[in-house]
């Protein structure tokens, strides 16, 4: 029985879903014939062989000549190598050609943006470190965004950038604590008392910046230079992201931050 799993990551790797099907399925049955083939795969027999010529012209399957013709699969460390080298090939083709698309745009500017996938956002806020200049600063509502953004903090650690962690007690274990201090300042705050700010206009600032309602939870933020921040947030289970580039939001966010690290201090 062939796992579906496998033709699914064959199938992301170039081949089309019979391809996949017929070749994992010699893999497992070693030299055979196309009935043989067409049983195990579960293809339709009419359909195998076409299957088989085309695999055999990428070099993935050989054939013996002979009444009946038998069929051996490539090895699947050279056919799973020449399908990577064609995919990673492919990728760079297509990254070229839509880079040389973007040249063509007009460049216009945008104060927010609203990220999806996990991907994408670390992808944004490891470009958000890169571009700080002087100060790249974090809250982390949900600390385990300290390992999943880490990348981010080795950069602004690389620039010599001044970089804070500002973490919700209480403290979690001593690992972690450590690797995030390698990582930079961390600085602890009880998120009760700063809703509970005697300054009500701190107050209210940090409350707006911190509390979650019923369709989202806010898990994180990062500032750089206090001129652009992203937020990250939970929306039911999708991780999501918002970038705001218009100065005085960021500015804001940084103020309350920083005001939090010296009333932690105190």
């Amino acid at each position: 029985m062939i796992e579906g799993e496998i033709i699914e990551k064959l199938k992301l790797l170039g081949l089309k879903e019979y391809e996949a099907k017929v070749y994992a399925a010699l893999v497992i049955l070693g030299p055979s014939k196309a009935s043989e083939i067409a049983k195990e795969s579960e293809v339709p027999r009419p359909k195998v062989y076409d299957v088989l010529k085309e695999l055999h012209k990428k070099g993935f399957v050989d054939i013996s000549e002979g009444s009946p013709t038998y069929f051996k699969a490539t090895d699947p460390e050279k056919v799973v190598a020449s399908l990577r080298d064609m995919y990673i090939k492919s990728a760079e083709d297509v990254i070229i050609k839509l880079k040389s698309y973007q040249k063509e745009q007009r460049q216009e500017w945008f104060p927010i943006w609203y990220l999806q996938g996990e991907w994408n956002i670390k992808r944004n806020v490891e470009d958000l470190a890169e571009r700080a200049e002087e100060e790249f600063i974090s809250a982390l509502v949900d600390w385990k965004l300290g390992f999943k953004f880490k990348k981010a903090f080795e950069i602004a650690k690389r620039k010599g950038l001044d970089t804070k962690i500002v973490l919700p007690r209480p403290r979690r274990n001593k690992r972690y604590i450590e690797t995030l201090s390698q990582l930079g300042d961390l600085v602890f705050i009880s998120l009760e008392e700063a809703m509970d700010e005697k300054d009500e206009d701190y107050k209210l600032l940090t409350k707006a910046l911190f509390t979650s309602d019923a369709s989202y939870k806010v898990e994180g933020i990062f500032i750089r230079d206090g001129r652009e921040s992203i937020m990250v947030y939970r929306e039911g289970d999708i991780l999501k992201g918002l970038i705001v580039r218009l100065p005085f939001i960021p500015t804001f966010q940084r103020m309350i931050l920083l005001h939090l690290t010296d009333k932690s201090q105190q």
